[in-house]
């Protein structure tokens, strides 16, 4: 999965086709730089699989013993850690230079003080996320994920929630285990795709290959960041330059090389620019996958008595507001007039926002407010699914349509659980998404 190729998997050639300006489709594929992207679509964690694969011959018990008392308490305390173990947790606990923790306290609690935070999680992240038909094959190749999207989406807005908390990532934190489970989560769908059969190489690269841990990292941060802007949120650049300085430091612990780690909002940009050029148009997986975060973002809108007077074209609406109408017609969202709500609601916020930083009263509030919008969300009365652990898959199931067994790895004793942040019951039964963000 590491090897060296330039040329792009097939399922990357519509790029002249994918609604990119001709001089951009003309002259990115032969830049240097979009060179340089092309091979890291075949590319991935070498880190951690290499830990799946160590695993893979151990019994299970003794695998996440091992596994939990090292996140625990460090490899000290494993005195007799397999080798790739050691080369994994060494680069984790290995702090790059650029890592300033106030700057990412900073990030943390700007994102948390946003109430909307989740509403463009729900209805701007991961829709674009799930729209690049590549990246969305890892969770479409289990049809059980499109079936719990709730899971889904109270696991991803767990992990948010715990990276963007005082200290959020420092070395025994819950953020840091957490992320750590997810990039392992990452390791182990790939080995069970590649080993299922399933996977096509020739036409998706490889899964859950750099450039999608890149792409869901920048949609946690730049993406997040145009969409509270749209809302009306109000940020000091000092703000801005930190949410995406936390989200850089997580996709270093999510195994993200160090050149996607993009350094400022621009960067961000730049790179998500180029992605949009290599990706076709949003597929039928794409649109199965949205239709079911809209499905359940509406499930829990519906526990507010102004919610039940709604339909589910309310989460349409807001969404296609954030993601614009391009993507949203790629989606085949429904025309909805719900699609005017963020530009109505869009002043109320901003005069709040001017309210806050002018007032230590209201400074206080928002610092309380948006915490507990996230803690309701995350609580039992909240968005359906267990919380539970962030579990290693054992198996996947297969697309229903395509095969009626399942897809489990020819030597693995791993846990149940599936991939990208999510929780713990079986993806075969139902169970648990684990890792991208």
């Amino acid at each position: 999965m590491t090897e060296v190729q330039h040329r792009v998997p097939s399922g990357y050639s519509g790029l002249d086709s994918a609604g990119v300006p001709d001089h951009v489709s003309h002259n990115v594929p032969h830049s240097p730089r979009a060179e340089k992207y092309a091979e890291l679509l075949w590319r991935t964690d070498p880190l951690a699989e290499a830990v799946m694969d160590e695993f893979a011959r151990m019994p299970e018990s003794e695998w996440r013993a091992l596994l939990e008392l090292a996140l625990a308490k460090g490899l000290e305390a494993v005195p007799h850690a397999p080798e790739p173990l050691r080369a994994l947790f060494h680069q984790l606990e290995s702090v790059p230079f650029w890592v300033d923790r106030d700057r990412c306290n900073l990030g943390g609690a700007t994102f948390l003080r946003c109430r909307l935070g989740f509403a463009v999680l729900a209805m701007l992240a991961l829709p674009i996320i799930y729209s690049w038909p590549a990246g969305n094959k890892p969770l479409a190749l289990s049809g059980q994920l499109v079936h719990r999207a709730s899971q889904r989406l109270k696991d991803t807005t767990r992990y948010v929630f715990a990276v963007c908390q005082p200290d959020c990532l420092s070395r025994f934190s819950e953020g840091f285990a957490m992320t750590v489970r997810v990039r392992l989560i990452h390791a182990q769908v790939r080995r069970l795709l590649l080993d299922s059969g399933q996977w096509r190489s020739d036409v998706w690269g490889a899964p859950i290959n750099q450039c999608h841990m890149a792409g869901t990292n920048l949609m946690f941060s730049v993406g997040v960041l145009d969409g509270l802007t749209r809302l009306g949120y109000r940020f000091e650049r000092v703000e801005r330059e930190a949410l995406v300085h936390l989200w850089r430091y997580a996709g270093y612990l999510l195994g993200v090389e160090n050149e996607l780690l993009i350094a400022d909002e621009f960067e961000g940009h730049r790179l998500l620019d180029l992605m949009f050029a290599f990706e076709p148009q949003p597929d039928d997986d794409s649109r199965a996958l949205v239709d079911a975060l809209m499905q359940t973002s509406y499930t829990y809108v519906r526990n507010f008595k102004a919610g039940q007077l709604c339909s589910v074209n309310l989460c349409y609406g807001i969404s296609r507001a954030l993601i614009g109408d391009e993507q949203a017609a790629a989606l085949r969202y429904p025309k909805t007039p719900w699609r005017w709500l963020v530009p109505a609601i869009r002043p109320a916020t901003w005069l709040v926002e001017t309210a806050r930083k002018f007032s230590t009263r209201v400074q206080a509030l928002a610092t309380v407010a948006g915490p507990k919008a996230f803690r309701h969300l995350l609580s039992e009365r909240g968005l359906k699914g267990r919380t539970g652990e962030f579990v290693i898959p054992r198996r996947i199931a297969v697309r229903p349509d395509e095969s009626e067994s399942e897809l489990e790895p020819k030597t693995s004793h791993a846990a149940p659980e599936a991939a990208e942040p999510e929780s713990s019951e079986r993806v075969s039964d139902g169970g648990k998404q684990g890792g991208k963000p």
